[in-house]
């Protein structure tokens, strides 16, 4: 099985089952970008907002950390860590392709191409059929990943820490791309969109509840006491109960990618004199109901209500009698409201960030936000599409 990469409708498709002849990227150099997270696109903002982007420096190194890590310049394989440079930037492609954001798209094609594909045996494409499709849909929608499709990537070869990086790159590639289609909204273009580019998938996730809830993992986690020293100083570091936590001890398994993940959580819920601002919050609770996470909605849903966040709007966001369009409901039945505007954005960068364009900001600004806590709702929803996905696709949500 021949992978391919084919110039489509000036964007960039690549496909696992292919017998054609792929073709160069149409921008080679999107590869050499100083900024392998930004790509340069910062540098076409107003002086006043690149300044705005600037200031949070400690989420952009973290930002820019996690990127290093996930895809290094090579890499080397070994028997607990099998996945290639090719597998990981084949994998974010899809995403990118999936988000429909084009200098994301355009810097992962042009960093794929030069790369051997994987030899052409039936285990290998049997392997790369099931990392493209697993990639696939977890960049479509977290509900899609059911526990026997992790059992299958064990069966074609990944180990626990291959599965565990490999989530967070989809991860991290889903928030890098909406983090760009932040700047694209903020660059005031109009959103380009592809020429008969899917829909998104919805999801029919019931349950959503302000209860304590449980998560549970689906693969083995690392016990800390046999723990290597490094990943026991990043569980002590990234939080005093992280050793007791099945979500941190799985994670852990690749220790970098959890201590860059975890800093740049902390630079964008902790950011600002308002550690817990009702804004904040209601955003992480919309994108994790749009994304079908019960455990993060929960959680995020009492701090929204701690920061004095209104108790009515929670309890229409988790009627149970409508799928993930209960927030297009809710976000209509408050029309004209500030909930309303940041409802629509969130909405839209989390489900379509392709179309993301400075329509939304001007309606996040008209509510009354102002340019930070504008941009802390659209980083907290770009947070939450990484996030929802390593809870969504890692663990399961159980009631107490």
């Amino acid at each position: 099985m021949e992978q391919q990469r084919k110039a489509a409708h000036s964007g960039w498709y690549h496909e696992t089952q292919s017998s054609q002849q792929g073709h160069l990227p149409l921008d080679p150099h999107a590869a050499l970008a100083q900024d392998r997270f930004l790509l340069g696109q910062d540098a076409q903002l107003d002086p006043t907002l690149r300044s705005l982007i600037h200031e949070r420096q400690g989420l952009l190194n973290a930002s820019r950390a996690c990127y290093d890590v996930l895809f290094p310049d090579s890499l080397k394989v070994s028997r607990t860590e099998t996945l290639s440079l090719y597998d990981r930037l084949s994998s974010a492609l899809t995403v990118a392709q999936v988000s429909g954001v084009q200098p994301l798209c355009s810097h992962y094609a042009a960093r794929l191409a030069p790369l051997s594909s994987p030899d052409a045996s039936r285990e290998s494409n049997i392997r790369q059929t099931h990392i493209t499709q697993f990639a696939r849909l977890l960049a479509t929608q977290p509900t899609l990943i059911t526990p026997p499709m992790l059992s299958q990537l064990n069966d074609v070869g990944l180990s626990t820490q291959d599965i565990v990086t490999f989530t967070q790159l989809i991860g991290f590639v889903s928030y890098q791309a909406r983090v760009l289609a932040i700047l694209n909204g903020l660059r005031g273009r109009a959103a380009a969109v592809l020429p008969g580019f899917p829909s998104p998938e919805g999801c029919e996730q019931k349950g959503y509840s302000l209860a304590m809830l449980q998560w549970s993992s689906r693969l083995p986690e690392v016990a800390p006491e046999s723990a290597s020293q490094h990943q026991q100083d990043v569980l002590d570091l990234i939080a005093p109960d992280a050793r007791s936590s099945s979500f941190y001890t799985l994670l852990v398994h690749n220790a970098d990618a959890l201590s860059e993940f975890s800093a740049v959580f902390n630079n964008i819920m902790q950011a600002g004199e308002r550690p817990k601002a009702a804004w904040r919050e209601l955003a992480a609770v919309a994108t994790s109901e749009l994304n079908g996470c019960l455990y993060c909605a929960g959680i995020h849903g009492r701090l929204y209500l701690e920061a004095e966040g209104r108790a009515e709007l929670i309890e229409q966001l988790f009627e149970a009698t409508y799928r993930d369009d209960v927030v297009d409901a809710v976000s209509q039945k408050q029309a004209g409201s500030a909930e309303a505007a940041l409802l629509e954005s969130v909405i839209a960068l989390t489900r379509t960030p392709e179309r993301f364009d400075a329509r939304l900001l001007h309606g996040l600004s008209d509510a009354g936000y102002t340019a930070t806590q504008s941009l802390d709702i659209l980083l907290t929803a770009a947070l939450f599409s990484w996030s929802n996905r390593l809870i969504q696709t890692l663990g399961d949500t159980v009631s107490q």
